[in-house]
């Protein structure tokens, strides 16, 4: 076995703790199982030799891990470090993912990853590459270990390959380096000033980015106690997340900006009486546009139970920079900004912009036109990215690679500007509606409309179609709700109203759609084109109420 270089540096820091707790996995059916740093490299040793055994350290293609529990896919992505296996975790199916589009979506990224082996724990799931039983490995015949082509190996300095969310389209594999991770986790940790006594407290898949680098192996590389929820257990009881920062005291949580507002709105009094959240240090806001609504709620809300106003951090990430480029501070200058950029349309009821910080150490960051040139302050543009931490490229799509890059700029796609040395992330540059003549971030509707009474909160999708008697893109917003009758038609009449009243837009219409009816990707972000194409294919009038 070869490990690479993040193995080793892994590994170096874990000999100086071995007896320290590492991390703690609490699942609602089973007692909640904690790992040594000892016996997690020990667990990991045994597994790696099992890969080795079975010949699944190629650098021809990635070693896919499709498991059920985090617990599985930590263990074994540390495993296939250790193996010299260039592991990717990919997305496993749950029940809040629509499973015609989870079986559509994971079908092209396993043609496109070119897997060496698939690590799999999940029956009637089949793949035509090599699969073994993570626990189990039982011999297989000696065709099943056949190498798929591919456009060229991995780069020799490959560390993992992580799949984009896919809120856009299909999945890409960012490759990232060995020297990328360890310069992304020395630096955000240096940011962040962690500590040993820090702990992390986190509901976040590992097959993104966020929960894989803040909650994975940044906390394997600073020596901090992560305490790990299944995600699908905390969509269901979003209380679990802030009774495990109370019993375990934690001091750093990464959410996306929908979470907040999610516990802020769903979690029981009854479940929260005995919280203290006081241990709280960093709530870091991260993975899609911030808004100030959203934090003010969840501050309103557990402000009572020790939660300091100064909590909040911004962050700026993605996987084709391993994560963060950015990271906010409490007391930070621009932290708000109330005017906003220049001829952008108003937000939702007079919300101010929130800062996503500003940029890491040896980050360089820009905001530019169409033609590549450097907007001053103020200018909303397409951020590029320079920074140590960028991909190589996107594995076996060398064209989709070229086109990711100016010179050494990544040019992210995401719209946002700058004041001074404060940034802010406004939406996908693809995701700008222009509606009328009139642009429109569909985040900020969604946000309008999670407001109203009856909708469930985070659950709306913003897009537009072409129409054809008006020759100019029509908007269409859908709700997830429970409402019907009257108090449909009420709910749908004022969205429309806080639209009017918000936006410039005219050309509109409004309908709501059974809970779970929305297709949102793996990393819970909302898949506006997903969800497009499912309403689109439908009975408009078998799946809501409307208004026109």
């Amino acid at each position: 076995m070869n490990p690479g270089k993040l193995y080793r540096t892994l590994e170096a820091y874990a000999q100086q703790r071995l007896g320290e707790p590492a991390f703690t996995f609490i699942r609602s059916r089973s007692s909640p199982r904690s790992y040594t740093y000892g016996e997690l490299f020990e667990s990991a040793e045994e597994i790696a030799q099992r890969i080795d055994e079975r010949g699944l350290t190629t650098r021809v293609g990635t070693l896919g891990i499709l498991l059920g529990t985090q617990e599985g896919q930590m263990l074994h992505f540390l495993a296939a470090l250790r193996a010299g296996a260039v592991p990717s975790v990919l997305t496993p199916p749950n029940p809040k993912l629509n499973r015609d589009y989870y079986l559509r979506t994971m079908s092209v990224v396993l043609r496109r990853t070119r897997l060496s082996g698939l690590i799999c724990d999940l029956d009637g799931f089949d793949s035509p590459t090599p699969r073994f039983q993570p626990y189990d490995l039982t011999p297989c015949g000696p065709n099943e270990l056949v190498l798929h082509d591919s456009e060229g190996p991995l780069p020799r300095e490959a560390s993992f390959v992580q799949y984009s969310s896919g809120t856009t389209g299909i999945k890409r594999g960012v490759v990232v380096t060995d020297d990328a991770v360890i310069a992304q986790l020395e630096t955000y940790a240096d940011a962040l000033a962690v500590t040993r006594d820090d702990i992390i407290a986190s509901w976040l898949p590992l097959y993104h980015d966020m929960g894989f680098i803040a909650c994975l192996n940044m906390p394997l590389f600073a020596g901090l106690h992560t305490v790990v929820l299944d995600p699908i257990e905390w969509v269901t009881k979003p209380a679990s997340l802030l009774q495990a920062i109370s019993n375990f005291h934690a001091t750093l949580s990464w959410n996306p900006n929908f979470a907040y507002a999610f516990m802020a709105q769903r979690v029981r009094v009854a479940d929260a009486e005995d919280l203290d959240l006081s241990s709280v240090r960093g709530l870091i806001n991260c993975s899609e546009p911030v808004t100030h609504a959203s934090q003010q709620q969840f501050l309103d809300r557990f402000r009572e139970h020790g939660l300091r106003d100064d909590v909040f951090l911004g962050c700026y990430a993605m996987a084709e920079t391993t994560f963060a480029v950015t990271h906010g501070e409490p007391t930070m200058t621009g932290a708000i900004d109330r005017t906003g950029p220049v001829g952008a349309a108003r937000r939702p009821e007079g919300d101010p912009y929130i800062s996503v910080g500003r940029p890491l150490q040896g980050v360089e960051l820009q905001v530019v036109n169409e033609g590549g040139d450097a907007l001053p302050d103020r200018q909303i543009g397409e951020i590029w990215v320079r920074s140590p931490f960028n991909f190589v490229g996107y594995f076996d799509e060398s064209e989709a690679s070229e086109q990711a890059f100016h010179d050494d700029w990544y040019r992210t796609g995401d719209l946002g500007y700058r004041l001074s040395d404060s940034w802010y992330v406004t939406g996908r540059k693809k995701d700008v509606l222009i509606i009328g003549g009139v642009n429109v971030f569909p985040s900020d509707l969604e946000e309008l409309a999670s407001k109203v009474d009856g909708i469930v909160s985070g659950r709306v999708a913003a897009f537009a179609s072409f129409d054809q008697r008006m020759q100019t893109d029509r908007l269409t917003l859908l709700a997830e709700s429970n409402l019907d009758g009257t108090d449909a038609h009420r709910a749908i009449l004022e969205v429309r109203q806080r639209i009017l009243a918000g936006f410039q837009v005219a050309n509109f219409e409004v309908h709501l759609v059974p809970p779970g009816w929305l297709v949102k990707s793996s990393s819970g972000k909302m898949a506006r084109l997903a969800s497009r194409e499912k309403w689109q294919q439908a009975d408009s009038g078998a799946a809501g109420d409307a208004d026109n």
